[in-house]
């Protein structure tokens, strides 16, 4: 578990010199250099579904949050697990879950990451913001400062047919072109190519992508940001008030932003204050219509949008 911690801190020195940083300045001592650190267990075995393990499900179908590849699962909420379960003294199974709900009546986890907090209810708690989405631009970083709703509007953007982002954009109010592709791979290859000024699409994917198109960055938010956290059963007890106390180091001395940093490259660990100049995001009511929502926290009114997906995690 240390090594693979270690792997993240190291990845973050690459992001930063991959964008030009003229290198890492984490606020810890090399790898080389500082002692490993054991922590002692932090709760009991018989509170755990497994012994000596801290057992966290993630949904595999969020990429690149979670995605199962090559037999195992990795992403941004895999390396949470692994550093929660560090900081509390002990090793880490990560299993498939399709909601906290069905994942506490089953008795499969002791944690479920990626619930929102209408995931509340008399047998789940969710607490500890860890990660925001939410409709997002993506093009020339030199476009930041001068992305607006006029420019975006009179330009061509590449977005994923039927997807949340593309209505997005309509509930924004924003008449670009739009060429749309069947995933978001294909939307960053033709921006690459010319093909279309910006990218929208959700925010973890695009950053995600993002990276590996030298110059291409996260330039802003169309829709208001959807929250994630951590739930755990209400019956759970010293368990919870343990995860809650190790989420609460992992925030607080920069682990959190590392991980983060590794994934999603420059965006911001928060959304909230990321609008693209001029648009006018939608109230919660108009964001939200009863009749369905979409997986990436954005609603849909007709019930035919689906999530922005990735062709691998590649």
């Amino acid at each position: 578990m240390k090594r693979r911690i270690g792997r993240v801190l190291a990845g973050v020195c690459a992001v930063a010199l991959a964008m030009g940083a003229g290198g890492c300045s984490l606020l810890t001592p090399s790898l080389s250099s500082e002692a490993p650190v054991t922590h002692k267990q932090t709760v009991d075995d018989a509170d755990l579904v497994q012994a000596g393990t801290l057992t966290v499900a993630v949904d595999t179908s969020d990429a690149p949050q979670a995605i199962q590849q090559n037999g195992t699962i990795e992403g941004y909420d895999v390396d949470v697990a692994h550093a929660l379960a560090e900081r509390m003294g002990l090793d880490v199974r990560i299993v498939f879950g399709a909601s906290a709900e069905s994942t506490f009546s089953d008795g499969t986890a002791d944690l479920y990451l990626g619930a929102e907090a209408g995931d509340n209810s008399s047998s789940v708690a969710v607490s500890g913001d860890y990660l925001e989405n939410a409709t997002a631009v993506f093009g020339p970083e030199d476009a930041a400062t001068t992305l607006s709703a006029e420019t975006l509007a009179a330009s061509t953007v590449g977005v994923q047919s039927s997807s949340a982002s593309q209505e997005a954009l309509t509930r924004a109010g924003i008449g670009a072109t739009q060429n749309t592709y069947s995933n978001v791979n294909a939307c960053f290859e033709a921006l690459a190519s010319g093909e279309v000024d910006y990218v929208v699409c959700d925010a973890t994917a695009g950053a995600y992508l993002a990276r590996a198109y030298p110059g291409v960055g996260f330039l802003g938010t169309i829709s208001a940001p959807t929250a994630y956290g951590l739930a755990v059963s209400t019956q759970s007890g010293d368990l919870g008030d343990a995860i809650m106390e190790a989420f609460d180091k992992i925030a607080g001395d920069g682990t959190l932003d590392a991980i983060h940093t590794v994934w999603y490259g420059h965006l911001p660990l928060s959304l909230s204050d990321t609008v693209v100049s001029g648009v006018t995001v939608p109230s919660e009511e108009e964001e939200a219509p009863a009749d369905d929502a979409s997986g990436d926290g954005t609603a849909t009114a007709s019930g035919s949008a689906s999530v922005d997906s990735m062709n691998s995690l590649d």
